[in-house]
């Protein structure tokens, strides 16, 4: 269960020594808030969606919001909230997956290097994943290799979808014959997109 909500946090407030308050008329007990308004998933914040505030009397306890607020105390909250900046923490959300996004790019980069050295330098063993047919997908074993090409055996099953592709790659699965292909062939099916991922255990 995914728990979303927004919620409100204070970020500063300030007193003006100069404004009167309209409910009791003691000067100088103004204070504005500012509370930034943010979106959270699982409690963290995630994405800012503004700021927003009071005003309050010390004296009389009197609290005004922004609708409430008469020209001169509307003239010092909105200089106060303008002046006020939104907490980083306010996105923490945003940069967790952006960090997130960026592990994985990394992760994808350096798994398509190690694909094409495997490719390069193919062993007994590896395991090619290839498209067999519109929706249907199964592996390759290398059983032998040499200058020239590389002698595999198909899988006798099919999958229908790419994840999960390791429940058939066992033993008892793979035909007794081997095939052969030129190394050349073996990365223009890479290239083309036939075979999309290399294992090598």
């Amino acid at each position: 269960m995914v728990i979303y909500g927004w919620r409100t946090s204070h970020i500063k407030t300030e007193g003006n020594n100069q404004i009167s308050c309209p409910h009791c008329g003691e000067k100088g007990g103004i204070y504005n808030s500012v509370y930034g308004r943010y979106v959270h998933i699982f409690w963290i914040p995630t994405l800012s969606i503004g700021k927003t505030g009071a005003a309050q009397c010390s004296h009389c306890k009197k609290v005004y919001k922004p609708k409430e607020m008469n020209d001169d105390l509307k003239r010092s909250y909105k200089t106060l909230k303008s002046d006020t900046r939104i907490p980083f923490w306010h996105f923490s959300g945003v940069a967790i997956i952006a960090i997130i996004i960026a592990l994985f790019t990394i992760n994808d980069k350096a798994e398509a290097q190690n694909e094409l050295e495997y490719l390069d330098n193919p062993m007994i063993g590896d395991v090619y994943e290839y498209k067999a047919d519109k929706n249907e997908f199964s592996t390759l074993k290398v059983v032998e290799v040499d200058e020239d090409s590389v002698y595999f055996v198909y899988n006798n099953y099919n999958y229908s979808q790419k994840s999960g592709i390791e429940a058939i790659d066992v033993d008892s699965c793979y035909s007794n014959e081997a095939y052969m292909v030129s190394r050349e062939e073996l990365k223009a099916m890479y290239n083309d997109g036939t075979i999309y991922d290399v294992n090598r255990k």
